[in-house]
Order: C-alpha cells, then sequence, then structure tokens
C-alpha cells in the first residue's frame, strides 16, 4: 500500500505576514477562523497541478481533513479521478491555543510559537482541549483508519503538522518506509507499507 498525505493548497491564512505586530486578540481571532480560511487562487492552481501529476496512478481512497482549505484541495483532486473526498475529522490541523489577552502586541510568528511551545506542557491543549500529546493520539487515529482497508494507492489531504506527526510517529516503524517528505503547499509525502502484518502498532 502507498499513502499519499498531500498538504493542503496554498490557503488565505498562509498568506498573512509573520512579521506583523498583532495583539492576542487578533491571534485569537485568526485561530479561531482558521478552519474557514479557504485557498487561494494560486492554491487553486497548485491543486490543480498536483492532481494532473496523478495522471495514472489508481487512486483506490480519497480522505481529507473538514478544515475548508484541505477539503477544497481535495474535492479538486478528486474531481479528475470522480472520487469524492472521505472527510476524517482527526485529519484536522493542530490548532495553537488561543492566549490571555494583553494589550501589548508582538510578531504574528512569535505568538504562534509561544502557543505551541505552551502546548507541551500538562493541562494546556488547544481550544479543543487538545495538547501535543493528545494530538499524536489523534493522528495515529487517523492513519490507522487511512490504512484500515486494503488498496494499492491511497491519498490524504491534510496540513503542516498532522502530516508532520504522522511522518514523526512512522520514523521507526517496521512496518512502513517513509519514501518522501514534503510539507510545503501541495507538497506530496510518500509512505508504503513494507511489512503486511497487522499485529504490530505502526507508530512507535
Amino acid at each position: 500500500m502507498n499513502v499519499y498525505l498531500i498538504r493542503h493548497a496554498q490557503s488565505e491564512e498562509n498568506t498573512l505576514n509573520l512579521r506583523q505586530q498583532v495583539s492576542r486578540a487578533d491571534f485569537n481571532r485568526i485561530v479561531g477562523q482558521s478552519a474557514l480560511s479557504p485557498i487561494t487562487p494560486h492554491g487553486r492552481a497548485q491543486a490543480e497541478a498536483v492532481a494532473i501529476s496523478f495522471n495514472g496512478i489508481p487512486i483506490d481512497r480519497l480522505y481529507s481533513s473538514p478544515f475548508l482549505r484541505a477539503l477544497q484541495t481535495a474535492e479538486i483532486i478528486g474531481g479528475r479521478f470522480s472520487l469524492a473526498p472521505i472527510v476524517l475529522a482527526d485529519l484536522r490541523e493542530i490548532l495553537p491555543r488561543t492566549m490571555p489577552e494583553q494589550r501589548s502586541a508582538r510578531s504574528l510568528r512569535r505568538l504562534f510559537i509561544q502557543s505551541y511551545l505552551e502546548m507541551l506542557l500538562p493541562g494546556q491543549g488547544s481550544p479543543q482541549g487538545e495538547g501535543w500529546r493528545e494530538a499524536y493520539t489523534r493522528v495515529k487515529r487517523a492513519f490507522a483508519a487511512i490504512t484500515e482497508e486494503p488498496a494499492e494507492n491511497v491519498v490524504a489531504v491534510a496540513h503542516r503538522g498532522t502530516i508532520g506527526l504522522i511522518l514523526w510517529g512512522l520514523r521507526r516503524s517496521p512496518q512502513w518506509r517513509v519514501l518522501s517528505r514534503d510539507l510545503s503547499n501541495t507538497g506530496v509525502s510518500l509512505v508504503q507499507r513494507v511489512d503486511h502484518r497487522a499485529d504490530d502498532e505502526p507508530f512507535g
């Protein structure tokens, strides 16, 4: 089995200037609206290009995160192969936690880094109550769902954080080999099953 993990196409959120100074209220608003960020016209062109790159590869199943940018990307890919995306909630992005509001402004990049680092602490999850430990458990479930049924080629459209955790979890797996890794917009990471025994956990 080949599993193609595709990061969504460029979204409006991806075009934000990370150097801009924003308040924590603005940061919280960005996080709160993240799931609704659509792809840009450039992102649509990216999605169409990656769909063309799969010509000649028979796709058995197509999965997608429920976030709009991933679903739009998956729909463009699926449209080329007459496949409707199967939406998996567990493929959603790993969102940073919202932050207590303060008057001082910080760069958007700094607030993202601070928020994600705080998710390493016990009890410091995202608005969904998710920290990094919970996110890792979730992406394990997602990968298990994607690979549960036999198939030759499976495609899953998700996010940088989600795909990154899947690849990290498979790094020492005796069942799976990571053949390529690309976390850029519409980048394709390929993992391949090399051991078909079902009694071992694929993630370390």
